[in-house]
């Protein structure tokens, strides 16, 4: 079997109920048949280069290529 990938860059925003992120799309994307094949965590380094947070996540999703 053949996979198209999609990759989807989120970003947290910090609110008085904690980090959030618009995940709406995700909903839509499960419904086109794209599935999360994994995530990773975007770390933000501080002014003398050390990781101080995590300020997002890099998705990737797959779904079966439609045969041509």
């Amino acid at each position: 079997m053949i996979f198209e990938y999609l990759d989807r860059m989120v970003m947290f925003q910090d609110t008085p109920e904690g980090l959030t992120a618009d995940m709406e799309w995700l909903k839509e994307a499960g419904e086109n048949g794209w599935e999360l094949v994994t995530s990773v965590p975007l770390i933000a380094p501080n002014r003398d280069g050390i990781a101080y947070g995590t300020v997002g996540c890099q998705m990737v999703l797959k779904r079966p290529r439609p045969a041509q």
